[in-house]
């Protein structure tokens, strides 16, 4: 149980994050078609590797591989960050070394960013930056959602 958990926070809630908001910027995808990076390789699914097994061996495994991609972005100045992109039918989701002095980059705690760029933004970003996950905003959240939903039945 713990193992479906971990996927479905891993990789799951942020397909759907991308899904909606791709959807609410009007392209038509599918969550199928969402490229998405995991942050653990396959060998280490909750299929192959037990919860124990990956606690105790795995994550060792990953620290060296994060700490080799976090040693390279600094090396050239950067950071490494989760990113979702979507343009046009393309949406991607994974690990992304990004200038620090960027709003990715600068980006701290559970804080979220979202940069959008248009034709009136194409070389500076529109950036929207707020709480990212925890009880308070997301229980305003499901709060506005049942707002909206009784306004479409009157």
């Amino acid at each position: 149980m713990v193992a479906e958990v971990y996927t479905l926070c891993a990789a799951g809630a942020r397909a759907m994050n991308a899904l909606i908001l791709a959807r609410i910027l009007g392209h038509q995808i599918n969550l199928d078609s969402i490229q998405i990076e995991s942050l653990y390789p396959r060998e280490m699914g909750p299929d192959v590797m037990t919860v124990e097994d990956f606690l105790n061996r795995g994550l060792l495994l990953l620290d060296k591989d994060i700490e080799t991609r976090v040693q390279k972005a600094a090396s050239n100045g950067n950071v490494l960050r989760y990113v979702c992109v979507i343009e046009g039918s393309r949406c991607e989701i994974g690990i992304q070394d990004l200038p620090k002095n960027s709003p990715l980059g600068r980006l701290r705690g559970s804080d979220n960013v979202l940069e959008i760029y248009t034709r009136c933004y194409s070389e500076q970003p529109l950036v929207i930056q707020g709480a990212g996950a925890g009880n308070d905003t997301t229980a305003a959240g499901v709060l506005a959602d049942i707002v909206d939903v009784q306004d479409l039945f009157p």
